[in-house]
């Protein structure tokens, strides 16, 4: 995942991307992988559920818990699909 500062958000996109409540999350799994200026990438495991069967249904799911109305915060979403034998391996 990716999130990037909406044209016009206030405040510091780095305390917004870093007080994001990551741990409230019950189906997914997600942690700070880089953070910059102008973006910050996400990596992360979304547990099957129905808002995670599409990218835009996990961006809306994680827009909605994460980010709230107010934040200020884009988010560009990717679903990378990994078989069940390569996650039996890890």
């Amino acid at each position: 995942m990716t999130a990037m500062p909406k044209n016009g958000a206030q405040g510091s996109f780095r305390n917004t991307v870093l007080s994001l409540k990551t741990d409230d999350l019950q189906d997914c799994i997600l942690s700070v992988f880089h953070i910059g200026d102008s973006y910050a990438l996400f990596s992360g495991e979304a547990l099957p559920a129905p808002h995670t069967t599409t990218n835009a249904d996990l961006r809306e799911y994680l827009l909605r818990r994460l980010a709230g109305d107010d934040t200020g915060l884009d988010l560009e979403v990717k679903i990378a699909r990994v078989s069940e034998s390569v996650r039996s391996r890890s």
